[in-house]
């Protein structure tokens, strides 16, 4: 009897972002005040200064505030599986960050940027050529996801560095 074990889980839902874009509209005016008295008053520019630190403050609360109620009012949540007969991803807003394959089907992860986009990717090769895309975006263990494709399938290729994302050449 083979018994369905979970070697990694990771999930991160639209209310815990909720709560750090809230923490950030409190430490936002506190940064802008050190910027202000940081600088010297006889400064020319001081006055444009403090008016412009005025707009960024209440432009940039508006913005995050309006994020926070979204992401509230639209729950959903990213997440990573790994079992010993299925890797999957859900990504609530892209799509090609959602996937579900056989780890035992992996024979690589590859991490790179993307110089055209500017944008580091991470892809799963499979041993049928294809491959599938997981999230960067997370602060989801990597080094721990790793070890656990490795436990699952000693065979699969992973980088070095799980921070590292060379240029794609």
């Amino acid at each position: 009897m083979n018994i369905e074990r979970t070697f990694y889980y990771y999930e991160r839902t639209r209310k815990q972002q909720a709560k750090v874009l809230a923490l950030n509209m409190l430490l936002l005016p506190l940064i802008l005040w050190f910027i202000l008295i940081l600088t010297p008053k006889e400064y020319p520019a001081y006055n444009e200064l403090v008016l412009y630190v005025k707009y960024i403050i209440v432009t940039s609360e508006l913005v995050l505030l309006s994020v926070a109620v979204w992401f509230l009012t639209h729950p959903a949540k990213f997440y990573i599986k790994l079992t010993n007969s299925e890797f999957s991803s859900f990504h609530p807003a892209f799509r090609e960050w959602t996937f579900s394959v056989n780890p035992n089907e992996i024979i690589e992860i590859e991490h790179s940027t993307d110089i055209g986009a500017n944008s580091s990717l991470i892809s799963v090769r499979m041993n049928d050529g294809s491959f599938v895309l997981l999230s960067p975006n997370y602060p989801y263990k990597r080094n721990e996801l790793y070890d656990a494709l490795r436990a699952v399938n000693p065979n699969i290729r992973t980088p070095k560095n799980t921070w590292s994302f060379p240029y794609k050449t």
